[in-house]
């Protein structure tokens, strides 16, 4: 079960490697200005995910208090993994010589009052998280930026994988899709 649940990570992020290739404009023609409108472009769209991060890290917080055992255990660990990647979009950003201008994004977190409430949040959360990173590889220009976004990607992926088996789900059902892309809803007990 290890080896599968490793082969299909693996794969995960070598779909998501190779969805970021190709594309996404030229640097022909334009000169310097052009490299100017490019990094411009690509630090809209990472502070756009940065401000989204933020986000996630914030929820995290507040929902870290409400859970026990494994379930909190789990929640930090991802808690801490979307720090990192607030911090990493920071240094693609110092990268491209821009600022960290992310726009406040505010989630609303009412009505959780179960455990599987806060399971399923947290899911749905990753889930759109997912959504925005693989919306954000193809709107960047530059090339060295999308396995940054691929990597945190993958590992989102990693927490709905996780998320789905603290939600019930059996042990085939919390293996990805072949093409994970932060639609599949969370799991239900039937």
């Amino acid at each position: 079960m290890r080896r599968a649940f490793a082969a299909t990570v693996v794969s995960l992020a070598l779909v998501l490697a190779f969805a970021g290739c190709g594309g996404g404009g030229s640097n022909s023609g334009g000169g310097a200005a052009s490299a100017v409108s490019n990094k411009a472009a690509d630090a809209e769209v990472l502070n756009r995910l940065l401000g989204r991060e933020l986000a996630a890290t914030q929820i995290y917080q507040q929902v870290l208090p409400r859970l026990q055992g494994a379930d909190l255990a789990m929640a930090r660990r991802f808690h801490a993994q979307e720090q990192e990647h607030t911090d990493a979009l920071i240094k693609a950003l110092r990268g491209l010589g821009a600022k960290a201008e992310p726009e406040e994004e505010e989630i609303e977190m009412e009505g959780l009052r179960t455990r599987a409430d806060l399971l399923g949040f947290l899911y749905e959360l990753e889930s759109h998280s997912i959504d925005n990173g693989l919306r954000a590889i193809s709107d960047l220009i530059a090339p060295w930026p999308r396995s940054l976004l691929g990597s945190i990607v993958a590992n989102q992926g990693q927490h709905l994988v996780l998320l789905r088996r603290a939600l019930g789900a059996p042990p085939l059902a919390t293996v990805p899709e072949a093409f994970e892309n932060g639609t599949a809803p969370p799991p239900s007990k039937e």
